[in-house]
């Protein structure tokens, strides 16, 4: 926060000015700000805005004025600055808010160094001082009683001007005062100390002549003027000019070091930085050193510029830039920068001290009583850097490196990163220009995520598009878009990003090469530490160092800890693409094929430990060919705790994992792991993902390409039936069985008995869903008989279960509870608990068929109790409705409706259409059992809807017989009639139980 008097009266916050509104609330806030701190009677505000003639509402305007002062700085997320008091208002602001008070410090200062003899330093005050005036002091307040303070202000504002003159001729400045001096005393004639001051630059300059006639020329002014002659000062300088006085040349001519090069112009961003820099650099009595530290190529010069710029007027004995070449092969010495500096910072001819040591001590005296800003850019190493930080309480020093430097005691470290989206954008546009951008925003917004949001990235795009006026956006985006020859395009002159990335790659030692470039290889976007440890063969604390000596060389970011708690690294993409382009450069293939298949083993071996901890009703679709390779037990561990955050937390890993496989042809890897993914979602996990279906449509799409590529008939087999079940977890159940169909033809083809059956079970459960119930039990009579052979109780149990709610949808009775029965016994047998949750479920079904509904929902209630612990929210949702149907047949109608409403929410945020149709379903029956018959139509239509888009004919028939007792009950029998007769014909052709039923309740 600004507050501003010398100049127009101006608020700023940051970058933007507060509108204050006209000249009287300005005057307001004037008066509180001349007198900060103290209270301002209300009648002493109103005489300084209307002055001797307030109107008879003054009071009020002015509390209105402060009110909208008030608004003002809230808009702006300023602090309360006016304070109410019972006579009046006070102003209230942190220290050196204001521009006044910052002036009268830094002139206290220049006083006290002038008295102190330290001309240097405090002509260095005196003119931080004036540069904060901006014109004539409390501009934009109209005339008020404040002018008088004006004047005051001006006065002050000349005197100091003089005082800093004064200051300059003491510490021997000759140069530039002449001119400033003769244009000053055209301005103010009669100002004898500026007059002397001008005699004695002149003399000086060895102009003695035009010295003694500027003395007579002041001496006409002050004669036809005030009528007097001049004062003994000037009258003394005139009589050592006319006698050669050697005291009249004064001390040596001191150089001010200006050394900052430009800042780019154009600079975008990174406001928050150079408030930190700020906030660190001025503090007073302290010798702030910060380190902006990041990867090559991230802005960390552009931005030590700009803020050093911004910071120059602080700094009063001027600027020092260092180039330390440290990411290059020949990084500039501490005694080589010392001796330079040296030469610099001292008379000329002066010898140099021989020792390092002999040299820092000197430059530390040099510098010890000054205000210098030292820039050390692109610093090595602690090293490096360590002699050139001066150790006087005046100097600041900013230090940009690639390492973090984290060995330099006190400094502040400013982490560098990308620039976010609309920054990128903005500077793409000051480069290419605005037009040209917004032509085509979404191009521009797709270069920004190929370069990464890296500034030097950025440039050189934008140069590319500067110097080809003939591009587009669109074009360069869709060049960029080839991650194979990205860098090739970021290269324009001078300047590659390849370039400057191998420089940092160049500094590494072996290990942290290795590292680098088998992680560009996995091209992940985040992992965790095993990844490295069995992309590398080593233990777990040994990446983790090699991890943190590459983030230490901004080669590498630590991301946000995983929601398992486990810390997570990433690759900037276009470090990703320089380091997998070493890879397949400097290792041999052997080795490259070697550490993808340790670390997508260490993923199978992963996800088959949760396979084995998971309490699974379905059928495995695949069995693991050896390939996996356990991982460590911290890696474990948090895997097994939670395994559904553990699997969001790899999601984009996984899929990464599986189409570089298939890149690199090693198809067995890439579809063991899609199928050992998928498998885990029918597992209990199938919620996983945010977006499960397109993860795993994605992994099996890359792993299909190569196993037809490769020709291997077994695993595009077991690809196929994942993509089966995949389409079956999605509703989709036609498309579910056409891949399923394909899979079959191709696991008989090779001799896959395991493949077959589970496929012949899916196929059964699909046909299920359709109403296709003659071929549904056709399929599970098929699957059964090998899992009798292979003796697998947990799939045999499945089959069982399958065809057990499939004989309840065609009525037999007998059928469905033998079949139940045994799938219980057989789950039970093999200690599966989910399994045995869904056959009581199933069982439930079968009581409430037969009308039995106290015992269906007992079960219901015994499946909850397996589910509820498994975390199974999919089955919990279904288990309550089931629960909730049996009390609404039980009357239980109050009991039911709030689990019904929670089972809706759950299956719409599970994206499960099927469920959601059943419920819809469900609550429209309780809302016809309670009477509320519109409420009902209207639950009963959606959920009609829905059946309709999941071509599921008997569920949407037995949803019209729901609909039909509606409209009978609202004395709609024709319309009741017809629907009941459109799904009769359903249950008909579908050979469902309840065509009996219903042929017996029809009226015709």
């Amino acid at each position: 926060m600004e507050l501003r008097l010398l100049g127009p009266v101006e608020v700023w916050n940051g970058e933007r000015q507060v509108p204050l509104g006209g000249p009287k609330p300005r005057a307001l806030l004037a008066a509180l700000l001349l007198d900060v701190g103290r209270v301002v009677t209300a009648e002493r505000l109103m005489e300084v805005i209307w002055r001797d003639d307030p109107p008879p509402t003054a009071r009020g305007v002015l509390q209105t004025y402060v009110a909208s002062l008030r608004r003002a700085f809230d808009g702006a997320d300023l602090p309360k600055i006016i304070v109410s008091h019972r006579v009046g208002y006070a102003a209230e602001i942190p220290p050196d808010a204001l521009d006044k008070g910052v002036f009268e410090r830094l002139v206290d200062q220049g006083r006290r160094a002038a008295r102190e003899g330290d001309h240097q330093e405090a002509g260095g005050f005196f003119r931080a001082a004036l540069a904060l005036w901006r014109g004539p002091a409390l501009g934009g307040i109209g005339d008020t009683y404040l002018r008088p303070e004006a004047v005051r202000l001006e006065e002050l504002r000349l005197a100091v001007l003089e005082e800093r003159i004064a200051a300059d001729l003491a510490a021997g400045e000759v140069e530039g005062l002449i001119d400033e001096l003769t244009e000053l005393v055209a301005a103010h004639p009669i100002r004898e100390r500026l007059r002397r001051d001008l005699m004695v630059a002149l003399y000086r300059a060895g102009r003695q002549a035009d010295a003694l006639a500027v003395y007579q020329q002041g001496r006409r002014a002050l004669i036809e003027e005030l009528g007097i002659e001049p004062g003994p000062q000037l009258r003394g300088v005139h009589e050592a000019i006319l006698h050669s006085d050697p005291a009249l040349l004064g001390a040596t001519r001191t150089v001010r070091p200006r050394q900052l090069p430009s800042a780019p112009p154009d600079f975008t961003a990174r406001e928050e930085e150079i408030a930190a820099l700020r906030e660190r650099l001025i503090r007073p009595n302290t010798t702030p050193v910060c380190v902006i530290c990041g990867q090559g190529g991230i802005g960390k010069s552009a931005l030590a510029l700009r803020a050093a710029h911004e910071l120059a007027r602080y700094y009063t004995d001027g600027q020092l830039h260092v180039e330390l070449r440290g990411t290059t092969y020949t990084p500039a010495t501490p005694a080589e920068i010392l001796g330079r500096l040296l030469r610099e910072l001292q008379p000329p001819g002066t010898p140099l001290p021989l020792t390092l040591e002999e040299r820092a001590n000197h430059y530390r005296t040099l510098l010890a009583d000054q205000r210098k800003l030292i820039v050390l850019d692109d610093a090595g190493s602690e090293a490096q850097v360590r002699p050139l930080l001066p150790s006087g309480p005046c100097c600041g020093v900013i230090i940009t490196s690639r390492n973090r430097l984290a060995g330099l005691d006190g400094a502040v470290h400013i982490d560098l990163g990308v620039l976010p989206a609309e920054a990128g954008i903005e500077l793409l546009a000051q480069i290419v220009g605005h037009e040209r951008i917004a032509a085509d925003l979404d191009a521009a917004q797709h270069i920004v995520r190929q370069c990464g949001g890296l500034p030097l990235a950025l440039r050189i795009a934008g140069a590319r598009l500067v110097s080809r006026r003939q591009w587009s956006a669109r074009r360069l985006a869709d060049r960029l878009a080839d991650e194979q020859h990205r860098l090739d395009e970021l290269a324009a002159g001078d300047q590659e990003v390849r370039a400057s990335i191998a420089l940092s790659y160049a500094m590494l030692p072996t290990a942290e090469k290795t590292a680098l470039r088998r992680l560009g290889l996995l091209g992940l976007p985040s992992f965790p530490v095993w990844v490295a440890a069995k992309a590398l063969e080593t233990g777990h604390r040994e990446a983790e160092q090699l991890l943190e000596h590459l983030v230490d060389a901004s080669l590498l970011e630590e991301a946000d800890v995983d929601a398992t708690g486990q810390a997570r690294y990433r690759l900037h993409d276009l470090i990703r693409l320089f380091a997998a382009e070493r890879a397949h450069a400097e290792e041999p293939s052997e080795e490259l094929t070697a550490t993808v298949g340790r670390v997508l083993g260490g993923w199978l071996w992963l996800i088959e430990r949760l396979s084995q901890a998971a309490p699974t009703g379905a059928i495995p679709m695949r069995a693991a060919p050896g390939l996996a390779r356990p991982v460590d037990d911290e890696a474990a561990r948090p895997a097994l705790a939670d395994p559904h955050a553990w699997f969001r937390s790899e999601e984009e890993a996984l899929i990464v994992s599986v189409e570089l496989a298939a890149a690199m042809d090693l198809d067995e890897l890439a579809i063991e792991l899609a199928c050992a993914v998928s498998a885990a979602a029918f597992e209990g996990h199938q919620y996983i993902f945010d977006d499960p279906f397109a993860a795993w449509r994605r992994m099996h799409d890359a792993a299909l390409a190569v196993a037809r590529r490769m020709d291997n008939v077994p695993g595009e087999a077991a690809l196929l039936a994942g993509l089966g079940h995949l389409y079956y977890a999605r509703d989709a159940f036609a498309e579910s069985r056409q891949y399923l169909g394909q899979a079959l033809s191709l696991f008989r083809t090779a001799r896959d008995t395991h493949g077959e059956a589970a496929t012949l079970a899916a196929l059964g459960a699909a046909c299920r869903e359709q109403g296709y119930l003659a071929e549904a039990l056709h399929f599970l009579g098929q699957a059964e008989r090998p899992w009798n052979d292979l003796a697998d109780a947990s799939a045999l149990a499945h089959v069982k279960r399958l065809s057990g709610t499939v004989h309840l949808e065609r009525g037999d009775y007998a059928a469905t509870w033998a079949d139940l029965t045994a799938a219980l016994a057989l789950y039970q047998q093999a200690g599966n608990r989910r399994g045995t949750g869904l056959t009581l479920r199933s069982m439930s079904m079968y009581h409430r068929a037969r009308g039995e509904h106290d015992k269906a929902a007992e079960l219901c209630e015994q499946a909850l109790k397996i589910f509820r612990p498994l975390g199974d929210r999919l089955m919990v949702a279904y288990c309550t409705r089931s629960l909730a149907k049996a009390w609404i047949r039980l009357g239980k109608h109050d009991q039911a409706r709030q689990p019904l409403e929670e089972v809706l929410a759950a299956t719409q945020a599970l994206q499960d259409r099927w469920g959601e149709a059943c419920t819809l379903r469900t609550l429209g029956e309780l809302d016809l059992a309670e009477g509320r018959l519109y409420q009902a139509k209207s639950r009963l239509e959606e959920s009609l809807r829905l059946w309709e888009t999941l071509r599921s004919r008997p569920f949407h028939a037995r949803t019209q017989r729901d609909l039909a007792l509606v409209y009978r009950a609202l004395g709609n029998n024709a319309i009741a009639d017809a629907i009941l007769a459109e799904a009769l014909e359903t249950f008909r052709l579908h050979g469902c139980r309840e065509y009996d039923e219903l042929s017996q309740e029809m009226p015709f």
